[in-house]
């Protein structure tokens, strides 16, 4: 008996799919993994079958997912025609300590119930992953084989790292085997690696993730190639605050690189997008109270632009709200106190990528000369920092203006020499009564792990450095403090 998997042009290529075969649909975290599976069981539930899904994530956030795509995944699931099922905190124990681990298997056979026809799993290592070996991965495909039951379970992984031999046993004895890729376009592509009985192309098959409609062929609309981008859009960034506080750093950075339009609320810069505006760049920043609405924003705004996105937050963020992210369109993620030339790095390879070309960002050992790894006299370090902020990446930075007790003196440049990191940039210079420190790359709220590393440092040679005067200034929003702090003698 021949199934449709509900997403059109895989049908197509397989000439439907296998009644009561297991299939693997693997790739990176937002690639739409999770997305196929509930189309899968959509398309069944919709042919009149019973369905079910054992996931890791919370009902409302699959259900949320699911409207977005158009699945009627949370009526079938009222009306008792779809199941959830969830992976309880203890069934990894439950699974190792069990005498035979068929015993799990056929209570997820119960709670399914005897009439569902399609599974999906997700992730699907935790049922062949748990236990060392093969044993486990050899039970779950036989389970899923007995049962007559269509599986489809996600596999984390682009296929190019090296598996457990579970997981490898798995791939070799499933039905079909399929990999998920995003690309800087916000496209999908799927490729098949394996299937029974094989098809002549094994892909890539072009897929988009339209709003209302899943997975489809892509729309006759707007070419999101980026050399399709108006011209002048390239240096235009669209800066979305999902936030209570935006860092001033980061607007000074942005205006600094590209022509800015800022919004605080999602639907004006829908708005926009929609009555033709157009970006060479869309940086989301969020804080963890909005890491839902940005998930939205994302799925809003990734059909009206080939811009790349980048969603950033300061706060540290769970996985699952990056995979959100990524699969919601955006094309990458940073969290966490992340530096801003972590984010520069991170739009210029978008933009490359967007474009089909290598990232053309130098290291900063082939771009300039090695650093000064020594003190610094006064004058030279001034003029250091004075090029610094002269430079189109230079000022991202942040300067220490440290004024030490007097005990400290001489000590305090030795360790300060220490805790840099010369490699990336950094100096140390004397300065008016004390030290100064660039740590290049770095944002004014990074500057405390350097000093308490510089406090550990100081206290080992029996000083307090608690006791430390510092002043911390950052180069891209306090130019002027900076020079007044540090003039520069003309020569």
């Amino acid at each position: 008996m021949i199934l449709t998997s509900g997403i059109e042009p895989l049908d197509r290529r397989l000439g439907g799919m296998r009644a009561g075969g297991v299939y693997v649909i693997a790739g990176a975290p937002g690639s739409g993994k999770l997305t196929g599976v509930m189309q899968f069981l959509n398309s069944g539930i919709q042919a009149g079958d019973q369905a079910a899904l054992l996931s890791g994530a919370r009902p409302e956030r699959l259900f949320e997912r699911a409207r977005h795509c158009g699945l009627e995944l949370e009526q079938a699931w009222r009306e008792g025609r779809l199941r959830l099922l969830g992976f309880t905190p203890d069934f990894e124990r439950r699974l190792v300590s069990a005498p035979d681990p068929q015993d799990v298997f056929d209570e997820l056979s119960e709670l399914a119930g005897p009439n569902v026809t399609r599974f999906g799993i997700d992730p699907g290592k935790q049922l062949w992953e748990t236990r060392a070996g093969t044993t486990l991965s050899s039970r779950f495909v036989q389970w899923a084989e007995k049962s007559g039951v269509t599986t489809w379970a996600t596999l984390a992984s682009d296929l190019k790292d090296t598996l457990s031999p579970a997981t490898e046993w798995i791939l070799q004895s499933a039905t079909g085997v399929f990999r998920m890729e995003r690309l800087p376009t916000g496209l999908l592509q799927l490729w098949i690696h394996r299937s029974s009985p094989p098809v002549d192309s094994p892909g890539p098959i072009t897929l988009e993730l339209i709003p209302g409609r899943a997975l489809q062929a892509p729309a006759a609309r707007l070419d999101r190639r980026r050399t399709d981008a108006p011209l002048g859009s390239e240096r235009r960034m669209a800066l979305l605050q999902l936030a209570e506080q935006l860092p001033q750093e980061i607007t000074s950075w942005a205006r600094s690189q590209y022509d800015l339009v800022m919004e605080n609320q999602a639907l004006r810069l829908i708005t926009r997008l929609q009555d033709g505006a157009a970006f060479g760049s869309i940086l989301v920043y969020i804080d963890r109270k909005h890491a839902g609405e940005a998930v939205e924003a994302c799925r809003a705004i990734r059909p009206l632009t080939a811009a790349p996105i980048i969603v950033a937050a300061d706060d540290r963020l769970r996985a699952v709200d990056r995979t959100n992210a990524l699969d919601a369109g955006a094309n990458d993620f940073v969290s966490d106190n992340f530096s801003l030339v972590e984010l520069a790095s991170r739009f210029e390879r978008a933009t490359l990528a967007g474009r089909g070309l290598p990232s053309q960002r130098q290291s900063r050992s082939e771009a300039e000369p090695p650093r000064v790894t020594a003190l610094l006299d006064r004058a030279s370090f001034a003029r250091a920092v004075d090029a610094r902020l002269g430079e189109p990446d230079g000022a991202l930075f942040t300067l220490l203006i440290i004024r030490p007790p007097m005990a400290a003196g001489a000590r305090l440049g030795e360790v300060l020499l220490q805790q840099i990191r010369g490699e990336v940039g950094d100096l140390v210079g004397e300065t008016e009564g004390g030290y100064g420190v660039v740590l290049q790359g770095a944002r004014p709220s990074q500057a405390g792990s350097f000093l308490d590393r510089v406090s550990g440092a100081l206290k080992r040679f029996g000083m307090n450095g608690r006791e430390l005067d510092v002043e911390v200034l950052s180069g891209a929003t306090e130019a002027d403090r900076i020079s007044l702090v540090l003039p520069v003698d003309p020569q």
